[in-house]
């Protein structure tokens, strides 16, 4: 029977605002990348044995961070970190031995609202959709040493969570995001613009959004929270979009996540969410049904957390980290 344990939890100086796991140094140690309401951007590495994460690099006095996307945006085969601020900009930034340095400035103009970094077009290199409070979508490109912009669409809300949509041995990816129109949008990049090619209705306003595998295939699935609590599992493998499964979480959803968590499981991937309780969920697909399959509550107070997974300590297996307010929480999968 699957099951969650606590590892960990430390104390960091800020609240924490964005989250994301990923391998940034090439070493098969997945790397946890935390932005901070004061405007840091931090590099942490898990340590065992209750030591508190090592940071190792670090970007500080940047304007309060909105929205952050990770991707190969420059080419090179190393994730470089996108970051949306309240200053009306979007920063690409790289790990520059143990210093990230801030190599493009772009202004748009407006507030980014979203940011999603994704291989839209047949090349190696990632580009960067960013959505902004005047209902726009912008796509940028990377042209030897700056973001070029490629597209530019005018929606009909603002979007606030996007995610890419990979399909197994195609060279591009689409990308997804919802509103609070109560629907799922999914779009393409083509002939130098952004394409609507297919959207479905949910129930209730979408307010976060996540991408992957839950059922095998070659295609990934879409989750979505709607009105708060509604969690959607939809498949766009078809010429429709199609809602799989439902299930009504039992407190707010603040962070959603798609993918492979579980070893041993009813489904191929799973639906990780954080609940405002502090609650973490692991949710599996079994015929129509969304099962929650393990869980853990890592704290005492209700707040919101953040959620991501990776291999955090290079074992092997997949690690969860939650952060509430200004603490990490450093979660093990047990099969």
């Amino acid at each position: 029977m699957p099951a969650l344990s606590l590892l960990s939890s430390h104390q960091l100086k800020e609240v924490v605002t964005n989250l994301e796991i990923v391998d940034m140094t090439g070493d098969g140690r997945d790397n946890i990348i935390v932005g901070s309401i004061s405007g840091s951007l931090r590099v942490f590495d898990f340590q065992d044995d209750d030591k508190p994460p090592k940071e190792i690099a670090a970007l500080s006095d940047l304007i309060p961070v909105s929205t952050l996307g990770v991707g190969d945006v420059t080419g090179n085969d190393v994730p470089d970190l996108v970051i949306g601020g309240l200053d009306n900009t979007i920063k690409v930034v790289s790990l520059k031995g143990k210093k990230l340095k801030i190599i493009d400035d772009t202004p748009l103009g407006n507030l980014p609202t979203a940011v999603v970094v994704a291989n839209v077009m047949d090349d190696k290199k990632a580009e960067v959709i960013a959505a902004t409070n005047d209902k726009a979508l912008r796509c940028y490109g990377w042209y030897g040493s700056y973001l070029d912009k490629l597209a530019h669409k005018v929606v009909g809300r603002p979007v606030f969570s996007m995610k890419p949509l990979c399909m197994d041995g195609a060279p591009y990816s689409r990308f997804v995001f919802g509103d609070d129109s109560e629907t799922i949008f999914m779009y393409q990049y083509a002939d130098d613009r952004l394409h609507e090619i297919g959207k479905a209705k949910v129930n209730g306003e979408v307010s976060l959004v996540a991408t992957g595998k839950v059922i095998e295939g070659i295609l990934d699935n879409v989750a979505t929270v709607s009105n708060g609590k509604l969690i959607s599992l939809l498949d766009v493998s078809q010429k429709r979009i199609v809602t799989v499964a439902r299930i009504r979480a039992p407190n707010a959803v603040t962070s959603i996540r798609v993918g492979s968590i579980l070893n041993e499981s009813r489904s191929f991937g799973q639906v990780l969410v954080s609940l405002t309780n502090a609650k973490i969920s692991v949710l599996a697909l079994d015929g129509r049904e969304l099962y929650e399959e393990a869980s853990l509550k890592t704290s005492g107070k209700g707040a919101d957390s953040l959620i991501a997974f990776g291999d955090v300590n290079a074992d092997g297996n997949v690690e969860i980290v939650q952060a509430v307010g200004n603490k990490l929480n450093f979660v093990s999968v047990d099969s």
